[in-house]
């Protein structure tokens, strides 16, 4: 078990593992607040029957431990149904100090109990000793809520001996007593504090690791239904037109448009395996460094190459800024980004259309555009964009086919290079695609 003695739990699971243990606080005092309230109104109306504390010594310090234990828990208990009747979240922090308050003037309370029988403390410390216990093993307590409540009860004891009629040997007792007793308190608390946190800790790991369990089981079976799906068409179609050609003469032409119909299958499947190979490389492979780069010649780069591969078919246009804009990216993942969003624009724009590209800087973030006036994309399509296998998924303007993963695996690359990605875009009016990247100056 881990010990947090002097810390608290990680940032990461620290608001809520307070949200855990805090309705847990509150059904703890609710309890205490009962018994002791119980208890003390028994006492209380039993010696109205009986009147025992003439025969006892200390009766008056008694009846102001009833009375106290009576009223603040009463006091408690109604603050929690108020609490409950305006609907106040249980983990709020009026609940905290609630509970808070209530350990205190439940120990203090115990104290007297202590003191009531000899007039000395340090003779009879088993109520003092057990109030402190149940606070500590009931009430989980952040490392300042037990500084500052130890501090208090301790400083608490220091000016209530002094009012008791005590030689300063009894004096110097009663103080170290009691400081080993809030130290036997601090560490009780913590080691509960400890408990804890460790099986929320082990219970959240245990549903993050289920729910990542859920998610590649979940990915696995929907890439197996794209695997039947989208690769069974292209193979049955394969099998089709060999088993006609074997059957059938045909002449040259009608043989060459055969297999072009078999290379443009076999095209596809690759297509689609290369796509599901490449998503799994770039979301399980994390061995990348980002590089300080120019994204100002980066881009050039890419838009020159593409450029000459689509000669005149369409034109990619690039505004080229006046001075070298940096960012830190991982350069082979952002080139895939580059190339897949252009292949997308060209994908669903027309011949002889065109496609934009710009980079311009704030004082913090580098932002790239990618534009087109293509076909653009319908509102019901948007929220599924960048998810894989989505139906967002749609044939270009030529009719090419489209897995779904391409922008997928867009998102995936732009947000290991510490970046965001959103589209603007409606049917029949173009789309923009922006990446936001950090500055590197």
């Amino acid at each position: 078990m881990k010990l947090y003695l002097f810390r608290s739990v990680p940032v990461a699971f620290a608001d809520g593992f307070k949200a855990f243990y805090q309705p847990q606080n509150n059904k703890s005092t609710t309890i205490i607040a009962r018994v002791w309230l119980a208890i003390a109104l028994i006492l209380l109306a039993s010696n109205m029957v009986y009147p025992y504390e003439q025969k006892i010594q200390g009766a008056a310090l008694y009846r102001i431990a009833y009375y106290s234990y009576a009223t603040i828990s009463a006091l408690t208990l109604l603050l929690f149904c108020w609490f409950k009747h305006k609907k106040v979240a249980p983990d709020a922090g009026l609940y905290r100090w609630v509970c808070l308050g209530y350990s205190y003037t439940f120990a203090i309370t115990c104290l007297l109990m202590s003191v009531a029988y000899q007039g000395n403390p340090i003779n009879n410390m088993t109520m003092y000793l057990m109030g402190l216990m149940l606070v500590a093993l009931l009430v989980v307590l952040e490392l300042k809520e037990l500084l500052i409540l130890t501090i208090l009860i301790g400083l608490s004891f220091s000016i209530g001996v002094q009012f008791l009629n005590l030689t300063d040997a009894q004096q110097i007792t009663n103080q170290t007593g009691s400081v080993f007793i809030l130290i036997f308190f601090f560490l009780l608390s913590r080691l509960n504090y400890s408990f804890r946190a460790n099986n929320f800790i082990q219970l959240q790991l245990i549903e993050t690791q289920k729910q990542e369990l859920e998610n590649v089981n979940k990915a696995k079976t929907t890439i197996l239904g794209v695997v039947a799906h989208d690769l069974r068409g292209p193979f049955t179609n394969i099998e089709s037109l060999i088993k006609i050609m074997r059957v059938r003469e045909m002449t040259a032409a009608e043989k060459d448009r055969f297999y072009d119909m078999i290379l443009q299958s076999c095209q596809k499947s690759a297509s689609i395996i290369n796509d599901l190979l490449v998503m799994a490389r770039y979301e399980q492979d994390h061995s990348y460094t980002l590089q300080r780069t120019d994204l100002t010649a980066f881009v050039a780069e890419v838009h020159q190459q593409w450029n000459a591969e689509l000669k005149d078919s369409r034109k990619i246009e690039f505004n080229v800024p006046s001075q070298p804009i940096y960012a830190s990216i991982d350069p082979e993942r952002f080139r895939r980004v580059l190339d897949n969003l252009l292949s997308n624009a060209v994908k669903f724009t027309q011949e002889q259309g065109h496609i934009r590209i710009g980079i311009n800087c704030t004082d913090r973030d580098v932002l790239l555009k990618i534009s087109d006036d293509g076909i653009g994309i319908p509102q019901d399509l948007k929220p599924h964009l960048f998810k894989a296998f989505s139906k967002a998924s749609r044939k270009g303007v030529r009719g090419e086919n489209s897995v779904g993963l391409g922008l997928n695996i867009v998102n995936t690359l732009v947000q290991q290079n510490n970046g965001a990605i959103t589209v603007e875009s409606n049917a029949d009016q173009g789309t923009t695609f922006s990446i936001t990247l950090p500055l590197s100056n």
